[in-house]
């Protein structure tokens, strides 16, 4: 017998494994494997049968062990990931790596330490003396340890002959998966001694007072039906040492119990409550309608829910979910942002209890590990998430919900694959005969066009969930100010206008609440000396340093190195530093200070990085907060009826980048943020400060015209050749020297060139931001109109032409990229 074995490598093919006898009954498709590979033993897949030995002409090596006993990757789980693999020009391996929970391999670990031999016996090349003064500093390390820390490439092959020669000593062992199931121990009273009179037989037989209260509290907890009883809670307690318990263990009057505990982030949530019992209006019920006849049908459908911001999507979410889980289908719902989970999860529990599981990066791994179990063994039935959540190992999907499916978010940059939830949900959807559904105020306009063409059945909602006297609820007023115009008049001192300032003091007095937009964090995005023209940048990536308020740092946003704020220019020692633009904190500090009497809450990237803080955030906000001011996390699905202003204090951030895709961004952050006002019965304002007041996004934004956006939109791209008239790629390009970039750039480009027909290719040329952590990086870009599958075979062919890239340089294939920069 043989199996083909999929690795977690870069590498586009399966290998061949005979199966040893005495494994053949557990190598099942989807089981995962310890198999033998180039001197390492790795963990893959098992993807199906391979060839017959006989029709071969090698022998394959037989697999080490088979590491599950029922598959890790259900059937329907390899066959959506080989198509990931397919279309966005990765390996089977890379989409499968990222359908497990991290933690879940076994690999090689090579170790090194300097040998017994002395250090005159080492080569005198600066290679062979920098490892050895490395490992003379490290008692044991890893080799990749070493590599990372030289900054080279040392063979595998050098290393060995250098532990022949007895220069280093080199061992290999295999690593434990990171994560495991966790246990907990648990106590009751063994069976002899469970009728109370046994029981307290035997507590007077014992002559330690800590043990006859152990007894005495295991058989109270019998009598109650309280046992076993979690030991750990018996020693706190009791006080009792764990000798105690063990002594009465080796007595044989208690017994010990290792039960499983399912770690979840739901258990830091309270309970949902009960359900509101909301009446749908007339284009919900009619969305509804639709959904359920497809649902009912079991067949596969994708519908754009198109409905206004305030509309009442997630309430036509639910109802279908409901009739989903009725018919006994599981389901997977999409949300963009971390904060955006508890509130759905708070909202979808209400209405289907404890069958809801959630799936994000913010999760420890052991979490992580027990819901992708619970999921797979068919204990919970829905999964809400971003975007990792859509290759959640469910059964029998009946639906997927994409809500805000625009969103830039859905999309993985690195590592590969680097895939788009949004169109892996449609494909998973039409394996599985479900229904999916893209929900958004303003669609991508990829989305709009698949519409218009008949892939997408388009649901429309118009208007506004009514108000609790049953009038229709109206979407804000949306007001521009110029802010050049602000200056002249005086009225402009700090980041925030003076109409805007007044409109914060009065919400806040007739207390309402303010959210507040500024799509940069930290204190000032640049410093620069006023006197010579100095500015600081990152050592290891070209982009200036961002200035943050918390122990006067500065920071880079891209790999995260910090140094202290100097107080004079290191350049002219000049004390004319001066802070350009405005971050997050600084909008802070402002608002401190001009509204002292204000409860304010920062809600960007700095303030979330702790486990549970979105959910923190947003409670305290809802509760007691007068103010959140944040970066566009909080442009995405709050609901919050005491928020009548919104003030977006740039409006220009990002709106002017040379990226095809900008004015889309800047129209659809600006609509979703104006659309977290006036959401109930208190009626909503929206304020934008810009200095391009008369933009095409702005324009439209204003009086939320979505329609008329897409209708000049899609006739600039239709120009131009862009999606959704076209198909785009990128492939970039990183090493460490930017000559070296260049030229596998250039020679990668070319062998892209072989197949070009069809195919316009834009590059190699250096990337917007052309070094970040230390590797310089170069672009190519690949447009056509003859459909993606051109683009896929041009691209396939330049990897298999060019070959593997020298160590230390790396090729990134991007289909349907979102980011030419």
């Amino acid at each position: 017998m043989t199996v083909n074995v999929v690795l977690p490598l870069p590498l586009d093919q399966v290998f061949s494994y005979a199966v040893p006898p005495a494994l053949e009954a557990d190598a099942q498709p989807g089981c995962r494997v310890l198999v033998p590979f180039r001197g390492r033993r790795l963990t893959g897949v098992i993807t199906g049968a391979g060839p017959d030995p006989d029709d071969v002409d090698f022998r394959m090596r037989p697999l080490d062990d088979v590491l599950d006993e029922q598959p890790t990757c259900p059937p329907e789980l390899l066959r959506l990931t080989h198509w990931i693999a397919d279309y966005y020009v990765c390996s089977w391996g890379e989409a499968l790596k990222a359908a497990l929970p991290a933690g879940f391999t076994v690999q090689t670990e090579r170790r090194l330490a300097l040998g017994e031999a002395e250090a005159a016996a080492w080569p005198d090349d600066d290679d062979a003396q920098s490892v050895r003064r490395d490992l003379a500093k490290h008692d044991s390390t890893t080799l990749s340890a070493v590599r990372k820390r030289l900054g080279m490439a040392v063979s595998l092959q050098r290393i060995r002959d250098w532990a022949d020669a007895d220069l280093v000593r080199l061992t290999t062992t295999l690593s434990d998966p990171n994560v495991s199931p966790k246990t907990e121990t648990h106590l009751q009273l063994a069976g002899p001694f469970q009728s109370r009179s046994a029981a307290r037989d035997a507590a007077e037989s014992l002559r330690g007072d800590k043990q006859k209260a152990v007894v005495r509290t295991l058989a109270t907890a019998h009598d109650q039906q309280r046992t076993p009883v979690r030991q750990a809670d018996l020693v706190d307690a009791l006080d009792a040492p764990y000798s105690t318990i063990h002594s009465l263990v080796e007595k044989g009057l208690v017994e010990r119990t290792e039960e499983r505990v399912h770690r979840s982030p739901l258990s830091d949530l309270p309970p949902p409550g009960d359900p509101p019992n909301h009446t749908l209006h007339a284009a919900q019920q009619d969305a509804l309608d639709a959904l359920k006849a497809k649902i009912a049908d079991a067949s596969y459908h994708t519908f754009l829910l198109h409905g206004i911001t305030g509309s009442g999507k997630t309430e036509v979410y639910i109802a279908a979910l409901k009739q989903v889980v009725e018919a006994g289908r599981s389901a997977i719902i999409l949300v963009p942002e971390i904060a955006l989970t508890p509130q759905t999860v708070q909202r979808f529990r209400a209405h289907v209890g404890d069958t809801v599981a959630v799936l994000h990066s913010q999760m420890s791994a052991g979490e992580r590990f027990d819901t992708w179990q619970a999921l797979r063994d068919g204990r919970k039935q829905i999964v809400i998430g971003p975007r990792s959540a859509v290759l959640a190992p469910l059964d029998n999907l009946g639906l997927i919900v994409v809500d805000e499916e625009h969103e830039a978010s859905y999309k993985q940059f690195d590592p590969a694959p680097r895939y788009h939830a949004r169109d892996v949900a449609v494909m998973r959807a039409h394996m599985n005969d479900a229904v999916c559904v893209l929900g958004s105020a303003t669609p991508s306009l990829e989305s709009t066009m698949n519409a218009r063409r008949g892939k997408y059945t388009r649901l429309s909602m118009p208007e506004r969930v009514p108000t609790t006297d049953g009038t229709v609820a109206q979407l804000p007023e949306v007001e521009i100010l110029d802010l050049t115009k602000q200056r002249k008049k005086h009225q402009l001192n700090g980041p925030l206008s003076d109409p805007l300032l007044e409109a914060i003091h009065t919400r806040i007095e007739r207390d309402e609440q303010v959210l507040l937009l500024q799509n940069r964090r930290g204190y000032a995005p640049v410093i620069e000396c006023a006197d010579c023209g100095w500015v600081p940048h990152c050592t290891d990536c070209s982009v200036s340093l961002t200035e943050h308020s918390h122990g006067r740092q500065l920071r880079c946003h891209y790999c995260g190195y910090t140094r202290q704020t100097p107080s004079h220019c290191p350049s002219c020692d000049s004390d004319a530093l001066q802070r350009i633009g405005t971050g997050t904190q600084r909008v802070e500090e402002m608002l401190a200070r001009e509204l002292p009497q204000a409860t304010v809450l920062r809600m960007d990237r700095d303030t979330t990085r702790q486990k549970g803080a979105h959910h923190a955030l947003l409670s305290a906000f809802r509760e007691a907060g007068d103010i959140l001011l944040g970066t566009q996390m909080i442009a995405k699905g709050l609901d919050f009826a005491r928020v009548t202003l919104v003030g977006v204090v740039d409006a220009d951030v990002g709106m002017l980048f040379p990226d095809f895709r900008a004015e889309e961004r800047t129209f659809q952050l600006l609509t979703q943020v104006a659309g977290r006002a006036g959401r109930a019965d208190l009626a909503g304002t929206v304020l934008l400060q810009t200095r391009n007041p008369d933009h095409a996004a702005l324009r439209f934004a204003r009086t939320h015209n979505y329609d008329a956006f897409a209708k000049h939109a899609l006739e600039e791209r239709k120009a131009l050749r862009y999606p959704p008239f076209g198909n785009v790629a990128s492939v970039e390009f990183r090493a460490p020297k930017q000559e070296e970039a260049e030229h596998l750039a250039t020679q990668w480009t070319n062998r892209l060139q072989e197949r070009s027909d069809r195919i316009d290719i834009l590059g190699p040329n250096p990337a917007f931001i052309q070094r970040v952590q230390r590797y310089f990086r170069y672009r190519t870009i690949l447009k056509t109109t003859a459909g993606p599958r051109v683009l896929q075979r041009a691209l396939r062919h330049a990897r298999a032409a060019y070959g593997s890239p020298p160590s230390n340089h790396y090729v990134s294939i991007d289909m349907d990229a979102l980011d030419l920069l």
